[in-house]
C-alpha cells in the first residue's frame, strides 16, 4: 500500500497535479499538495523456520511458529530510526524549506502499524542514529545533566500510545534506553478481548521524548475489528462503519496531526528569523529539530509561523463526494499546542488563499476565507475507545496533545471546504495560536439537506448486516438518540465497584512551579520527577477513583496500560471545593467516555475511574505536553498483587 493511494473511497481520489481548486468564486494560488495516506508497515519476511539451521528455537517449535506466521497470528515488523533529508512546504515563501529530521525510515510520514487482536507482534527497533559523545554531561558546566533536563536526543524506546499491553520486559516498556547503533525487539502480545480502534507510537526516552517527537517521530497505530456483536457481547465499532464509510481503507481514515518546529541555524547557533521575528531558512540552509530551549519555548511554535501537518503534507488538497458518509481518525501527535479541529465551507466571496506571510495574515485568512456553514463533526469514538452514544461536534473539535478523536461527517455541498485550526488564544496549554488554515476539501456533487440523516441511514445500513435480535438492539440504539451502546469495549465503573474494594482516591496534580531566583520546577503532586521512586502503588483486580486538578495552566494526563472512565467534570470554587458540573468547551461530551489522556484545567476538578485488570509491572503517568514530561512532569507507577488480606502484596526478593 504506497504513497499514492486514493483517500476517499466511492469515486473520489485526490486532487491531481496542476489543478486549481475552485469553490464560490475563490481560488488556490498555492502549488497543490496532495493528501497522503501513510503507507501500512509491511511485515518482515519470514521464511519457514522448518527449512533452516534452528537458532536458539526449539526444535519442536518449529512448526508451530511457522504455521502462526502463516496465519497471521504472529508477525514481525522492522522499523529503524534514522536522519532523513526532505523539503516541507513553507506557507510564508511559497518553497519548499529542505529539512534533516529524525523519523521512522526513510520518509517523513511513518508508516501506519496494523495489529489484531490475538497476534503476536514483535517490532524490532533499529536506532540507527549517529552516537553522541559525552551527551550526559552539559558542556556549560562540565557536570553531568540533571535527570529532568533534556539531553542525549538520540537514545530512544518505543511506546504504543494507549494499547492495553504488558509495560514490562520487552512489551511495552517505556523506561528502557536504546542508545545509537542498538537494536531492540519488542513483543506485544495484544489480547484476544483488546479493543479495535485508533491508537499510535512514538518514543518515550525521558529527556529525548519530546525533541524526537517534534522531529517527526510519531506513527498511527490502528487495531482492526472483525467481531460483531451477539446478543452476550459486544462488537468492534469497525463492523458497523466499514462496509458504509466511503473511505472505507483503514489507510485512507488516518489524519495524522504533527507540528514540527524545525529551524534553521546561522553560525552563532541561532535561529535565523526575519525583522518581525518569525523563522526563516535560507536556501543554503537546513532546517532541523536540536535546539530543545529554543525550539520548545511556550512561545516559539506561534512565533516560528510554522504550520500543522496532516499525514506530513502542510496545507494538503483533498477531494470528496457530498451525501458521502467519511471517517477520519485523528490523531494529535504534536507535542504541546491545542488544536480546535474545525470544517467550514468558504464563503460566497472567499478572497484567493496562497502565500501567508506572518501569523497575523494566517489569522486574517481564515477570516476571510473560512465563512461558511459548519460541517458538524459526529464523534465516535475517544482516544480509541468508542462512545456510548455519537456526540456531535457542531463547531470544533477539542484536541489536545495525545488525543485520538474518531469522527464521522457528511459535506452537504458542492464547494470548498476549509479544515482549520480555530485557537485563539483560549484553552491553549502552550503560549497563545492564531487561526491556521490546516488544508482544503473540494466537494462534488448534489446538495444534501440534512447530514444527521445521512449519518444516521448510514449506520442503520451497518446494523441492517447483523442477524437475529441482536440486529434489532443495536437498531433501536441507533434510532434512540444514535447510541452505541453494543460496541462499547469496557462496562462502567459503577459506585458499587468502588465500594467494594474500599481503595483511597488518588489525588494527582500538575503544577509548574515558578519561584523568584529558583529554577523552575515541573511537577506531579508538588515532586519532580525521580526514576529512582514509585509514587503510586495500585492493587491488581481492584478499581479506583481518581481526583485529576492542575495549579497552573492546562496539561493533559496521560497514564499507561489501563485507561479511565470520566466520571464528573466540576468547576472549581474560589474555596477550592467542587462547583457545578463543566459540560461545554473542552469538557463537552466528556462524562461517561473512556479515555487515556485528559486536559486538567486549573479551574476544574476532575474525577475518573479505573480498572487494574490483567498487567502488573511498572510504568509512568505525566503531562502529554512533551516537553513538560521531559523537564520532570511524570510519576513513576506500579501495578501489584493483592495479599491474602486484598493490600499490595510485597514484590519479590525485598
Amino acid at each position: 500500500m504506497g504513497q499514492d493511494r486514493n483517500m476517499w473511497r466511492g469515486g473520489a481520489a485526490f486532487v491531481g497535479a496542476g489543478l486549481l481548486l475552485t469553490a464560490c468564486g475563490s481560488v488556490s494560488a498555492e502549488p497543490p499538495r496532495l493528501l497522503k495516506a501513510p503507507s501500512v508497515l509491511k511485515s518482515d519476511e519470514q521464511k519457514p523456520r522448518d527449512q533452516e539451521k534452528p537458532q536458539g528455537y526449539n526444535l519442536l517449535s518449529l512448526g508451530a511458529l511457522n504455521a502462526a506466521i502463516q496465519q497471521g497470528r504472529e508477525i514481525h515488523y522492522v522499523l529503524p530510526i534514522k536522519y532523513t533529508d526532505g523539503t516541507i512546504y513553507n506557507p510564508s515563501t511559497g518553497k519548499n524549506d529542505k529539512v534533516r529530521l529524525r523519523s521512522y525510515g526513510d520518509q517523513f510520514l511513518a508508516p501506519m502499524i496494523l495489529m489484531e487482536p490475538g497476534q503476536t507482534v514483535r517490532i524490532s527497533l533499529l536506532n540507527q542514529l549517529p552516537a553522541e559523545p559525552n551527551c550526559k554531561i552539559d558542556p556549560k558546566t562540565g557536570k553531568p545533566y540533571a535527570t529532568n533536563a533534556p539531553h542525549c536526543f538520540n537514545n530512544t524506546n518505543l511506546h504504543s500510545h494507549g494499547l492495553w499491553v504488558s509495560p514490562t520486559g520487552n512489551s511495552d516498556n517505556v523506561l528502557l534506553n536504546i542508545e545509537p547503533g542498538v537494536n531492540f525487539q519488542y513483543e506485544y502480545n495484544v489480547p484476544e478481548d483488546h479493543p479495535a480502534g485508533t491508537f499510535w507510537y512514538h518514543p518515550h526516552k525521558h529527556g529525548s521524548t519530546s525533541i524526537q517527537v517534534g522531529s517527526g517521530m510519531a506513527g498511527a497505530l490502528v487495531i482492526k475489528g472483525s467481531r460483531v456483536p451477539t446478543e452476550l457481547s459486544n462488537g468492534d465499532l469497525d463492523t458497523l462503519l466499514q462496509p458504509v464509510t466511503a473511505n472505507a481503507d483503514f489507510a485512507a481514515q488516518v489524519m495524522l496531526i504533527q507540528q514540527l518546529p524545525y529551524a534553521c541555524f546561522d553560525d552563532q547557533g541561532n535561529i535565523e528569523k526575519d525583522a518581525k521575528g518569525q523563522w526563516i531558512c535560507k536556501d543554503d540552509q537546513i532546517g532541523k529539530v536540536e535546539n530543545f530551549d529554543a525550539q520548545f519555548d511556550p512561545k516559539a511554535w506561534k512565533a516560528s509561523g510554522r504550520f500543522t501537518m496532516f499525514n506530513g503534507v502542510v496545507r494538503p488538497q483533498m477531494e470528496a463526494k457530498t451525501g458521502q458518509m467519511y471517517r477520519w481518525r485523528l490523531i494529535h501527535a504534536g507535542v504541546e499546542e491545542t488544536i480546535n479541529l474545525r470544517i467550514r465551507k468558504m464563503g460566497a466571496k472567499a478572497p484567493a488563499t496562497g502565500l501567508v506571510k506572518t501569523v497575523k495574515a494566517a489569522s486574517d485568512e481564515v477570516a476571510k476565507a473560512c465563512t461558511g456553514a459548519d460541517v458538524t463533526q459526529y464523534e465516535v469514538a475517544t482516544d480509541g475507545l468508542t462512545r456510548p452514544q455519537v456526540f456531535k461536534k457542531e463547531t470544533v473539535n477539542n484536541l489536545q496533545p495525545g488525543y485520538r478523536s474518531d469522527i464521522l461527517f457528511v459535506l452537504p455541498e458542492a464547494g470548498r471546504y476549509c479544515v482549520y485550526d480555530d485557537s485563539n488564544g483560549t484553552d491553549q496549554v502552550a503560549g497563545e495560536d492564531s487561526p491556521k488554515i490546516i488544508g482544503f476539501i473540494e466537494a462534488t456533487g448534489d446538495k444534501v439537506a440534512d447530514t444527521g440523516a445521512v449519518v444516521k441511514a448510514k449506520l442503520l445500513e451497518g446494523a441492517s448486516r447483523l442477524q437475529g435480535p441482536v440486529r434489532d438492539t443495536v437498531t433501536g440504539d441507533i434510532n434512540d438518540g444514535l447510541k452505541l451502546t453494543k460496541y462499547v469495549p469496557h462496562p462502567t465503573i459503577t459506585d458499587a465497584e468502588i465500594a467494594k474494594w474500599g481503595q483511597p482516591d488518588i489525588p494527582i496534580t500538575f503544577n509548574i512551579d515558578i519561584q523568584p531566583n529558583q529554577p523552575t520546577r515541573f511537577t506531579v503532586n508538588d515532586k519532580e520527577y525521580d526514576p529512582a521512586v514509585v509514587n503510586q502503588t495500585l492493587v491488581l483486580g481492584t478499581a479506583q477513583q481518581w481526583i485529576l486538578m492542575s495549579k497552573f495552566v492546562n496539561h493533559p494526563f496521560h497514564i499507561h496500560v489501563n485507561p479511565f472512565q470520566v466520571v464528573s467534570i466540576r468547576k472549581k470554587n474560589p474555596d477550592d471545593t467542587p462547583g457545578p458540573e463543566w459540560t461545554d468547551g473542552i469538557y463537552a461530551g466528556m462524562q461517561g467516555t473512556w479515555k487515556d489522556t485528559l486536559i486538567t484545567d486549573p479551574n476544574a476538578i476532575i474525577t475518573v475511574r479505573t480498572r487494574y485488570n490483567r498487567y502488573i509491572g511498572e510504568f509512568v503517568l505525566h503531562c502529554h505536553i512533551l516537553d513538560h514530561e521531559d523537564k520532570g512532569m511524570m510519576q513513576n507507577v506500579q501495578i501489584v498483587l493483592p495479599g491474602t488480606d486484598g493490600k499490595a502484596a510485597a514484590m519479590g526478593h525485598h
